[in-house]
């Protein structure tokens, strides 16, 4: 998985490709280069294998005149074939070098080819998948195509989702790029002297909003100020560009030190920004236009799936508890990545609820089409519309949380959750056609959830604290019960992805059954315990943990004087419902993971080995 960007204008290709790689680093990276076709018509590549300094090295490297051509691509790497160096970053050239490329995803058969390719006495230089691509090309340049229909002829040879863009000296003023699969995008940004191209939509927004998305199998040939799309057989395909709006507060720190913090304390807009339009708090009822009943009738479905990866995960299992208390309707959360391949008995009556922040995730993107050949109806959840998801799904929902830079999600997820909760008392009010007393209580206390979480972000200070004192410990244990079992698995995922310590996410009731032999003094417990029907039940979990030396943290929203005496630090966050109140929870354990990343000088907003978004399987 990988950053692209290309550039073809009047001005000098390699600082606005650098510029645009540097949009890029929030995705995560671990080499970096570019490739520039000069004024006299040779492709010169820069590229270093340097981890977060890759980017640094390369704006230096591009300061030499041979890098002054107006036309270029470059990429971000996050390895998957080949160790972290030089040769294997990207741009790869063929081996005379006149043609280069970047590619996002993986070749299944590569290997294959490359031997065929060995065959005829070209020779290879890295390790990598990506490196086939610039020799097949060149091969077949060679025997007489052009770089527009040797790209044609490599979607027919190699197997696999990908997603590229190549240059050649044969036709030194054009980028040709084609997307195969879910590999990520390719969106193309229009201005009135100039092209762009990348793999992410918020690289080419600081330069212009007119974007084209290209689909899958589709192929692009982009020149100085203009463009032409093709289909599969190289047919003229006539789509006009769209224009996308942008907040620029989105992708600027402000005051903060880092993306993950901002966004951290962005949550009160975001979540208001979600609910947004959506629901009259009035006459307590919830609007969706995105959802068609024609198209989705809740009514017709006996089963929910609810899948996703990472935090989209979680965010899945707490949307399958929401929808089962709320709807009564069988529902399940199921990893995306595992789904398909155990062939899972579905019919036209199961509804697959997918969610991917980014609407590009290549795991969820497989299960929806497996669903999809099943004949299920699928609802995407997404942040953006024109991402794949969104464009193979029969609805989509947006979370509208806005821009999140930060590798660790943080607004998404809440908001991704009050989505669900709203998507559940749609279809709900769909069904019933009337509000009782727990469904009002709920849309009112979703009107003063984000003051609640202005509350919890108040108290940073004392969590920070509490924080620091983690960064003493290399192994952690969450527990939560129910609807909080989720929680406990996403407060030890952010603890895992920006402080690299060692957290486990347990159900409670399950830690008689091995958890138990690992507690001591060495490791902590952080419990999450709402004020619920399962709260006595949580108090002797504590009684547990603490009877074998582990400090125990309690996040609750409870004012038990019981809870105070037993736990070793407490957090009291706002009482509000219990469906509601796991939102309040993560805000709180998203902080305590900031900050012990912050004690331990790691810089949260771009994690080791982890990147935005996850475009391989």
């Amino acid at each position: 998985m990988c950053g692209i960007y290309g550039y073809i204008g009047e001005h000098s290709a390699a600082q606005i490709i650098v510029k645009g790689l540097r949009s890029l680093e929030y995705r995560g990276y671990d080499s970096a280069g570019i490739a520039v076709i000069d004024n006299v018509g040779n492709i010169n590549i820069s590229k270093f294998g340097e981890h977060k300094s890759s980017i640094d090295k390369l704006t230096k490297s591009i300061k030499d005149d041979k890098f002054n051509g107006n036309i270029g691509i470059g990429h971000t790497r996050w390895a998957t074939h080949g160790e972290i160096s030089k040769n294997n970053s990207h741009p790869h050239s063929d081996s005379d070098n006149t043609v280069a490329i970047v590619h996002n995803g993986i070749i299944e058969n590569y290997l294959e080819i490359k031997q065929k390719l060995e065959c005829l006495g070209i020779r290879f230089s890295s390790q990598t998948d990506s490196e086939i691509i610039a020799n097949y090309l060149s091969y077949e340049i060679k025997k007489g195509e052009n770089l527009l229909k040797a790209v044609s002829k490599l979607k027919k040879v190699i197997r696999g989702n990908s997603s590229i863009l190549a240059i050649s000296i044969s036709n030194p003023e054009e980028i040709i790029g084609i997307r195969l699969g879910n590999a990520g995008g390719i969106v193309v940004g229009l201005d009135d002297n100039a092209t762009y191209i990348s793999s992410d939509l918020s690289a080419l927004l600081p330069r212009t909003n007119k974007i084209l998305y290209l689909e899958n199998q589709e192929i692009i040939k982009i020149s100085n100020r203009n463009y032409k799309l093709y289909n599969s057989d190289l047919e003229e395909i006539d789509r006009s560009p769209q224009k996308i709006e942008v907040d620029k507060y989105d992708v600027d720190k402000g005051e903060y030190p880092h993306y993950m913090i901002k966004e951290i304390n962005e949550q009160p807009n975001s979540i208001q920004s979600s609910i947004a339009g959506r629901i009259n708090f009035s006459s307590n009822t919830v609007i969706l236009p995105e959802i068609d009943n024609k198209e989705i009738n809740i009514s017709e479905f006996n089963r929910i799936i609810f899948t996703g990866m990472g935090t989209s995960l979680h965010a899945a299992m707490y949307g399958a508890y929401i929808f089962e208390n709320i709807l009564g309707i069988a529902s399940s959360a199921e990893n995306s990545s595992e789904l398909r391949y155990r062939n899972p008995v579905i019919d036209d009556k199961t509804l697959l609820i997918a969610i991917t922040q980014s609407g590009e995730t290549a795991d969820t993107l497989s299960a929806i089409e497996h669903f999809k050949n099943k004949s299920c109806k699928v609802i995407s959840i997404v942040e953006s519309f024109g991402t794949e998801a969104s464009r193979i799904s029969d609805s989509t929902i947006r979370i509208k949380a806005g821009q999140e830079i930060g590798v660790a999600a943080t607004k998404t997820l809440t908001s991704t959750m009050v989505t669900l909760i709203q998507l559940a008392l749609f279809f709900n009010l769909d069904l019933n056609k009337s509000v009782g007393n727990t469904i009002s209580s709920l849309i009112k206390d979703i009107s003063i959830l984000p003051s609640s979480i202005s509350e919890v972000l108040n108290c940073e200070t004392e969590i920070k604290k509490l924080g620091n004192s983690m960064s003493g410990y290399s192994n952690i244990l969450y527990l939560g019960r129910g609807i909080n079992i989720s929680t406990a698995l996403e407060g030890a995922l952010k603890m895992k992805e920006i402080a690299y310590l060692h957290a486990e996410g347990y159900p409670a009731g399950e830690m008689k059954h091995g958890v138990n032999a690992l507690l001591g003094s060495k490791m902590p417990t952080i419990l999450i315990i709402p004020d619920d029907e399962l709260f006595e039940k949580n108090l002797g979990t504590i009684n547990e943990v603490k009877a074998r030396g582990s400090k125990t943290l309690v996040i609750t929203d409870s004012n038990s004087k019981d809870l105070r005496t037993l736990s070793d630090d407490l957090i009291v966050v706002p009482k509000i419902n219990n469906l509601l109140s796991p939102i309040l929870f993560i805000i709180a354990l998203q902080i305590i993971a900031y900050h012990t990343a912050i004690s331990l000088n790691l810089d949260p907003d771009k994690p080791r080995n982890l990147a935005k978004t996850v475009t391989v399987e």
